[in-house]
């Protein structure tokens, strides 16, 4: 009994450890099905971030990415397709902080620093930007978003052929991202490379998401303003004859120039000089009194005012006269001017001469002695002295075309104002706003009324802005009405903090130095004054 009693306890002994061995490698084997269940799992949810993605739904793919992040925190692709879609939707802050903290974890990561240069041009800070996506392409020199992001910095600082050639690398490097051919069919249209441009604007048809119909729209609009163009013969725009140099009078009404225009020898129309307008606006009733007609319709403009867009109807003036200046094939937007027609005659305006024809000469505003002048004689070869009492101020432009300089608000960090002569006063952002935490600002009990390019609104809040400075020019306690600036972002490329208008350049002689991608203020009043400038501009001039 002993003995059988010794190796039944043996035999039971080797049942258990086979039994707990077997338990182990099932344990095992569930384990590793159900890492192998979570990762199919993830997969799938990547899979279906990256369809919303193409398909344009940003929110979708958001969401997506977020569940990812719960299931695991360091998942850096999730978190770096979370920063994508946060771009796309315009929520900078938030995209910057995801692309960062994957930097902090991978320093070697090409992508999280072409992400946080994007997050940060889109912002306006273009110095850390550039720092960014050269960061980047040093990494990874195939990073397309990297080089698109130089490529609208070189766009944005008028070195237009530079970027036409990041961009051609870029949309060899990811032909699948619509945004990268907008940008290539802009640099070539500023090149005046037509039909290049409406190919690439044709591209991006092709693979943008169909969600976003405003937008293709928009650009199917274009496509066909640039065949319309082919169809004509059109081969040269804006073209100028008449005297290098030629000046006249203008009226100054509620802080806006006014000049007579003739279209197509017409008798004299009234025109705001607009350095507000990319391209010139003729009001619908003139067009029609001309025989002027549509050539080419689609998408919405973004502006200030009413909704925040107008619709856009393209047009083509034969000729347009300045004084003795002649300027042939300009083209232009057609719209109804209903809120430019008010009583009285203040606002009363036939059309809004825009940069497309402005930007082809260096122009000056008098203010003082109400007259405007148009200059194309001088070549960039030739050696200009600034006066001493001269303040020059560098300018970038937006991807519309529009004048953006720096300006501090109360001192505060540099940010970006659109230059407007077709503005009367000047205007900041919700956004500017609410980043500098100045509801306290605010004048209570008190609206205005603001009428702006696509329209009035009314019970505008104003704010007391202590002090606005470009470069060593400031003025004190300002007047400035708040507004939803979105739908002009949306269309810049990079955030405007706000406009400077009338109310600012009255108080000068204001060259705007196209040629050299500057703008001049020679004071001429008490109104602002000259304060001393940074360091590091004091030896620019």
């Amino acid at each position: 009994m002993h003995l059988l009693s010794q190796r039944g306890s043996k035999n039971r002994g080797r049942r258990v450890k086979t039994i707990a061995l077997v338990i182990v490698l099932l344990g095992s084997v569930g384990a590793s099905s159900s890492s192998r269940v979570e990762a199919q799992s993830a997969g799938k949810l990547r899979r279906w971030a990256q369809k919303a993605i193409r398909e344009g739904n940003y929110e979708r793919a958001e969401e997506l990415y977020r569940r990812l992040l719960v299931r695991n925190h360091r998942d850096q692709r999730a978190r770096l397709g979370l920063s994508y879609t946060l771009i796309k939707q315009g929520r900078m802050k938030e995209a910057f902080q995801h692309a960062a903290l994957v930097a902090g974890q991978d320093p070697l990561n090409a992508r999280a620093h072409a992400l946080l240069g994007m997050a940060l041009l889109r912002s306006g800070m273009f110095q850390k930007a550039v720092e960014e996506f050269t960061t980047a392409l040093i990494l990874n020199r195939r990073e397309a978003m990297a080089l698109a992001g130089l490529a609208e910095i070189d766009f944005f600082e008028n070195r237009t052929q530079q970027a036409y050639e990041r961009l051609r690398m870029a949309t060899g490097l990811n032909p699948s991202e619509p945004d990268y051919w907008i940008a290539f069919g802009r640099a070539a249209a500023r090149l005046e490379r037509f039909k290049e441009a409406a190919e690439h604007y044709q591209r991006f048809l092709s693979i943008s998401p169909r969600l976003d119909k405003e937008k293709r729209e928009r650009y199917r609009g274009l496509i066909d303003f640039y065949f319309a163009l082919a169809r004509l013969n059109v081969s040269h725009l804006h073209r100028v004859e008449g005297p290098r140099t030629m000046t006249l009078p203008f009226e100054l009404k509620n802080s806006r120039p006014f000049i007579p225009v003739r279209i197509n020898g017409s008798d004299p129309l009234t025109f705001v000089v607009d350095t507000g307008a990319s391209i010139t606006v003729l009001s619908e009733r003139v067009a029609r009194a001309l025989g002027i007609r549509p050539i080419a319709r689609g998408g919405r403009a973004r502006a200030v005012g009413g909704g925040g867009t107008f619709p856009i109807i393209y047009g083509l003036v034969n000729e347009l006269d300045i004084g003795d200046i002649r300027v042939y094939n300009v083209p232009i937007y057609i719209r109804p001017f209903r809120h430019f027609q008010r009583e009285g005659g203040a606002f009363r305006a036939d059309g809004f001469l825009g940069l497309s024809v402005l930007s082809n000469f260096k122009l000056t505003l008098d203010y003082a002695r109400r007259e405007l002048t148009l200059d194309r004689s001088t070549g960039m070869r030739q050696p200009v002295e600034i006066p001493p009492e001269v303040t020059v101020v560098p300018f970038r432009t937006t991807n519309g075309g529009l004048v953006s300089v720096e300006v501090k608000l109360d001192g505060h960090e540099d940010c970006n104002f659109i230059l407007d002569s077709g503005a009367s006063t000047t205007v900041l952002a919700e956004e500017a706003l609410e980043r500098l935490n100045w509801q306290d600002k605010i004048v209570p009990d008190l609206r205005v009324r603001v009428l702006g390019a696509a329209g009035v609104l009314d019970d505008v809040h104003l704010l007391i802005l202590p002090s606005l400075t470009i470069s060593n020019l400031e003025q004190r306690n300002v007047r400035t009405p708040i507004l939803n600036m979105d739908a002009v972002n949306e269309a810049a490329g990079f955030a405007q903090s706000g406009i400077i208008g009338g109310h600012f350049l009255k108080h000068f002689r204001v060259t705007f130095d196209f040629p050299r991608f500057r703008v001049l203020f020679r004071p001429q009043t008490e109104a602002v004054r000259r304060i001393p400038a940074p360091p590091n501009e004091q030896n620019e001039n």
